[in-house]
């Protein structure tokens, strides 16, 4: 029997500490398809964004393909937790943030 030289004496190799049920799978692929449906048409315009986590962002949606939204935040444009944070530092002025389709939970369209 081969054990892999990094591995303790005994040890047969990787343990898997997570794995999803599949039965999740199909609404899983369904729902992130569905967000992607809802905000491809809305590519270059503002949009606000709460996560499953209660973070909330606003920004120009700049793209978005089958796994993430990319939205281009402006210094007024950062929500935390649903209060605003005042300060910013200069390197957080119109930067980019990727954010994953599945973990929005509402998406608001603020400009046309």
């Amino acid at each position: 029997m081969y054990t892999h030289p990094s591995y303790p004496l005994g040890h047969h190799g990787p343990q898997t500490i997570y794995q999803a049920d599949p039965s999740w799978m199909p609404l899983l692929k369904q729902k992130r398809d569905q967000i992607y449906g809802a905000l491809h048409p809305h590519v270059g315009h503002t949009i606000r964004v709460t996560t499953v986590d209660g973070h909330t962002y606003e920004g120009t949606l700049v793209n978005v393909d089958g796994h993430h939204a990319y939205l281009q935040v402006h210094s007024h444009g950062h929500q935390h937790g649903g209060q605003h944070r005042p300060i910013y530092t200069p390197a957080q002025y119109n930067q980019i943030l990727t954010l994953v389709l599945f973990e929005l939970l509402v998406i608001v369209l603020l400009s046309m």
